[in-house]
């Protein structure tokens, strides 16, 4: 918290700045900040606050362990049905974490591509070089 008087910062339960001696007067944005709760419980039918777990998320933002990774990318390596769930799993709304692998598959073949493209477009300026017998510098 910042003393709106001289910028100086502050305990959050300050009444008085400790600079200048200003009285700190809270908003009604400040006031519900320090109501609020923390997000990693949450209230259960009986009352108690229970820890969230992998159990407790709903199906689509369950996490996906390695071998669900490595299984994808085999998925993904065969040459036409591989394409087809690339496609289909790209714009599904099934799993987020699925989801986002198989977007950031699409992009490191992007990067590939891009990088073969060059090294073809450099290989021929450079053999076109060779057999024509101009000298590149």
């Amino acid at each position: 918290m910042l003393c709106k008087n001289c910028n100086a910062m502050l305990p959050e339960n300050a009444d008085f700045c400790t600079v200048c001696g200003a009285k700190i007067e809270r908003t009604e944005q400040e006031e519900v900040i320090e109501q609020a709760q923390p997000l990693t419980f949450y209230e259960d039918t009986n009352s108690q606050k229970k820890e969230i777990t992998v159990e407790d998320l709903p199906e689509h933002l369950k996490p996906m362990g390695a071998w669900s990774y490595f299984w994808l990318q085999v998925l993904y390596s065969v040459p036409i049905v591989g394409f087809i769930f690339l496609m289909i799993f790209t714009f599904s709304s099934g799993n987020i974490n699925r989801r986002s692998f198989t977007r950031s598959y699409w992009c490191a073949a992007l990067v590939i591509g891009i990088l073969i493209t060059v090294i073809i477009l450099l290989s021929f300026i450079l053999v076109g070089g060779i057999r024509t017998g101009v000298a590149i510098r």
